[in-house]
Order: C-alpha cells, then sequence, then structure tokens
C-alpha cells in the first residue's frame, strides 16, 4: 500500500482572508452615514447613491442583516426625507436587493472592476424604477444627465476610465475586523 504524499498540495494558510460577520452596531452605522451623505448630496444630480450600494454591499456580504425589509425601510425614509412619492425608493431599494441576492453569487467571482459591471444596470435599474414613478405621476422628465447617478454609482469618472467606486466604498464599508483576521 502506498502512501500518500500530501507536501505537493498548496498550502491553505495563504487562501484569504476570515471574514467574520460584521456587528449589528457596525451595519446600522454604516446606513445611517449612507442617508446622511445621501440627503447632502441629494441636490448634485451626479453624485452616486451612497444608498443603494450600501445596500448592495450588506446584501452581498450579510443578507441576513440587511435584505428586502431594510431596502423597503430605507426606501420609506428616503422617500419621506425627500417628500417625494411615497413607495418609489422603497420599490427601487427592493427591486435592487432582489436583484443583488440573484446575483450574488455571480459577483462574487469577478474582481472590482467585474463588480462594477454588474453594479451598474442593478444601479440603473433602480433608477429607471424612480423615474417611471416619477413620469406617472409628475409627467416631467428629469433629463438624460439624471442617469449620471448610477454611472458614478458604478465608476467614478474623475479618476479615469476602468476605476471603480464600488470598491472603494465596499472596502470603506467593510469591518476592521474582518480586514486584518486572516485564516
Amino acid at each position: 500500500m502506498t502512501k500518500l504524499d500530501y507536501s505537493s498540495l498548496p498550502d491553505d494558510s495563504d487562501a484569504g482572508k476570515l471574514e467574520h460577520p460584521a456587528s449589528l452596531s457596525w451595519v446600522v452605522f454604516t446606513f445611517f452615514f449612507s442617508i446622511v451623505i445621501s440627503i447632502a448630496a441629494q441636490q448634485s444630480f451626479w453624485m452616486p447613491n451612497f444608498l443603494a450600494l450600501t445596500i448592495i454591499f450588506w446584501t452581498l456580504r450579510q443578507p441576513e442583516s440587511a435584505g428586502m425589509t431594510v431596502a423597503f425601510c430605507c426606501g420609506i425614509l428616503m422617500d419621506v426625507l425627500n417628500g417625494s412619492v411615497l413607495g418609489q425608493q422603497a420599490l427601487a431599494f427592493v427591486t435592487l436587493c432582489y436583484f443583488t441576492t440573484t446575483l450574488a453569487r455571480r459577483i462574487s467571482w469577478f474582481g472590482p472592476f467585474g463588480q462594477s459591471l454588474h453594479i451598474l444596470p442593478l444601479l440603473l435599474l433602480s433608477q429607471v424604477l424612480v423615474m417611471l414613478v416619477r413620469l406617472w405621476f409628475d409627467g416631467l422628465w428629469p433629463g438624460w444627465e439624471w442617469f449620471l447617478q448610477s454611472l458614478t454609482g458604478a465608476f467614478t469618472l474623475q479618476s479615469g476610465p476602468g476605476a471603480a467606486i464600488w470598491p472603494l466604498w465596499a472596502k470603506l464599508l467593510k469591518p476592521r475586523s474582518s480586514r486584518a483576521t486572516s485564516l
């Protein structure tokens, strides 16, 4: 009987970082921070929707902490704070959360640029839903520049082509303990 030689197998010590779940207080803080930034930037049509990016991040990372209920509550809160039709942001955020959950395994296969290419249509879909509700109730076309928000949410235009804001935002939201812990 021959003995198997395990020395040629790859070492698992460098396989990656061990990702611990983030604390509930950190998740709540990041949502609060995103809401404050979204309120401050609502006058700038080109600023990304940081709350939508936060919903995507936590839906990918910890779907049990931030799912459709959290997305719905954030949407209702943003509708109230913006003084818009009640439910338009909630519809957009719940749809965003649903499709993020559906594509979660696929998105995790890609690097930062590939993830940004997956997130761009999700942000565009979310914005189209808000626009359709606005058109239905107000009948006002916001203009093509209104869609810059989705583009800047996936890619930052100031840093040149291919530089994604998504990985920077995801790195900022990641809790400190999961950045430092390795296998």
